[in-house]
This record gives structure tokens, C-alpha cells and sequence, in this order.
């Protein structure tokens, strides 16, 4: 007998079934495949095990989340810095991020915002808030007619009735529509209201892509890529709406506690903590901007002023269609 007979033979016929993806039959080298990207991994089993993993995954995403909360919140540019230089196993990804903290501001807002007490007419008042306004009527009155003849009050939907609504995008059908819906509107603003919350997020999304682009043409020269202006916008924005959720919730915490325990002193913490976190604001996006771009402070204050009359800019103009859009729709 030899000795190449004697020793047994170590390698298999065929590969381990455990060793080759269930997805396309290729070797497998790791825990993903690496021809389809499947994931080794038995997904038909106990009930006990599922639950495990699913317990797994969800801290693991919120440890992540937390993380990432910090970061936006209280550094300036770090998260857009980390996701530039690869590290995104670490951070919720950008736009994932705008998403959420998007929906849930927005949920948050829409709740405590109080639609039915918006006023819609003389109707909604009680007998003593409709004798006040009638008592500031007849003042404005009495004003007016120290002026020349003709000058009189009116109400809001004669006002509107008056309207001549000219557009160079639509026809004499459209205008006439829109001033209907605008005299309609009038006596019932709060449909108006929750039409153009509803809308604020769409039109947010939609102004990102064009604030990016503004970012690459006056940072030319920065050497960076469309896609990291985006990032920079969609963390700033995390941070604008996320800012603007506690802003709201302690404005409204604040009023409730106090006349919950009748103690003023509360509002006047509040309203000291609420301009703390303005001037935060404010200062988030200067440092983001010096700290993500890496220009001096004389250049960046310039562009930083640049950055704010645009924006007030765009952001006028967005609300301009987003109000043209409620109007047609709500």
C-alpha cells in the first residue's frame, strides 16, 4: 500500500451548501456574497431567534441615531465632514436623516398648532371679543372720515372681491378660478392654513437641490463635489427643522406650565432659553460654513451675508408657489 493511498483525502467532492450564496450559486468569501451582495444568512427559523435580531438591529440603529442627534445638534459640520470622508457606518446617512427629522417635525408642528381657533369671520367670535372689534371699527372709522370721501371699511371678501388677478402662465378660466378660490379662502383661512403646512415639506425637498447648487457656484473653487453640497444643505436643514421642533415645544410647554402653576417666572426662563437657542442658530450655520469650508473668517462672513439675502430670497419665492399651490388645491 502506498502512503499517497493511506491518507484519507481532505477535500470535498463539492462545496458545502453553507458556503455557496442561495442566491446565485457563487462561492462565497465572506458573509455577503460578493457577485450579488445576498447575505449568508437563514432567514426561515425560529420565532425566538427573529425577534433577537430584530432587538439587535434596533439598538444598533438607535445608538447610531443618538450619535448622530449629538452630532448635528452640537457640532457644526461634523457629520457633513465624517459622511465626505467615508465614515458612514457610524451616522445615519444625509438624506435619511432629513427625512425623519422632517416627518417628525412636521408631525409635530401640525399637532400643536391649533387650526380650529383660527379665526374665520365675525361668526367665530365670542359677544365680548365681537363688540371690541366692533369698537375698533368705528375708531378706524372715525379716522378715515377726516379723509377725503369714499374711504370706508370693508370686509375681507369685498376686499378680495375686488381683486384682479393677472398671471402670465394662465388663462382667463385659471385667473377667474383662482379669485373664486381666493374669495372662498377668505372666509375660511384655516383651510388654507393646514393646506400650506401640508405643503411646507414638499416645497423644503424641492428648494434643497437648488440651495446646493447655489453653494457649488459660490464655492467654485473649493475643490468639492455637487453631492457634498447637498450633504452640507440636507444636514443644515436637519438642524433648521429639528431647532425649530424644540423651539416650538418649549414655546408651548412653556405657556402650559404656566398657567398650569400660575408662576410668570417660567415664561421668562423659557423666553431666555428660546433666544439662547435662536443665537444658536444663527451661530450653527456661520461655523458650519467656516468649519466645512475651511475659508477665512473676512471671506466667509462675506459669504455668509451672501448666503442669507439668497436664501430669504429663494425661500420667498417657494412660498409664493407653495401659496399659489394651496390656493388651487386646498
Amino acid at each position: 500500500m502506498t502512503t499517497e493511498s493511506a491518507v484519507p483525502s481532505i477535500v470535498p467532492a463539492t462545496e458545502p451548501a453553507n458556503h455557496r450564496c442561495k442566491n446565485c450559486d457563487s462561492e462565497l468569501l465572506g458573509e455577503f456574497c460578493h457577485v450579488c451582495g445576498q447575505q449568508n444568512r437563514h432567514y426561515i427559523r425560529s420565532v425566538f431567534a427573529v425577534v433577537g435580531d430584530l432587538m439587535g438591529e434596533i439598538s444598533h440603529w438607535d445608538s447610531r441615531f443618538y450619535r448622530t442627534l449629538v452630532g448635528l445638534f452640537s457640532r457644526p459640520g461634523f457629520l457633513t465632514q465624517e459622511f465626505v470622508r467615508g465614515r458612514h457606518a457610524s451616522y445615519v446617512p444625509p438624506l435619511r436623516l432629513y427625512f425623519f427629522i422632517s416627518l417628525i417635525s412636521f408631525l409635530v408642528l401640525t399637532s400643536l398648532i391649533d387650526f380650529e381657533n383660527i379665526q374665520t369671520g365675525p361668526d367665530d367670535l365670542t359677544p365680548a371679543e365681537q363688540q371690541q372689534l366692533d369698537q375698533a371699527l368705528d375708531e378706524a372709522q372715525q379716522g378715515l372720515d377726516l379723509l377725503p370721501a369714499g374711504n370706508t371699511i370693508k370686509a375681507p371678501e369685498e376686499i378680495f372681491e375686488g381683486l384682479t388677478i393677472s398671471l402670465p402662465f394662465a388663462t382667463e378660466a385659471q385667473e377667474n378660478q383662482i379669485k373664486e378660490r381666493v374669495v372662498e379662502l377668505s372666509k375660511e383661512p384655516r383651510i388654507l392654513v393646514k393646506r400650506l403646512v401640508s405643503l411646507a415639506p414638499q416645497m423644503m425637498l424641492i428648494m434643497l437641490p437648488f440651495w446646493a447648487l447655489f453653494l457649488k457656484l459660490i464655492y467654485a473653487f473649493s475643490g468639492r463635489f455637487y453631492l457634498e453640497h447637498l450633504s452640507a444643505a440636507l444636514h443644515t436643514h436637519a438642524f433648521l427643522l429639528l431647532s425649530l421642533m424644540l423651539l416650538t415645544i418649549i414655546s408651548k410647554g412653556s405657556a402650559w406650565a404656566t398657567e398650569l402653576t400660575g408662576l410668570p417666572i417660567i415664561e421668562d426662563v423659557v423666553d431666555w432659553a428660546e433666544n439662547i437657542l435662536i443665537v444658536w442658530m444663527i451661530s450653527y450655520m456661520l461655523f458650519t460654513q467656516k468649519l466645512f469650508y475651511g475659508q477665512g473668517w473676512l471671506l466667509t462672513l462675506t459669504k455668509f451675508f451672501l448666503c442669507a439675502l439668497v436664501y430669504s430670497v429663494l425661500l420667498a419665492f417657494a412660498f409664493v408657489i407653495m401659496l399659489f399651490i394651496g390656493i388651487l388645491t386646498a
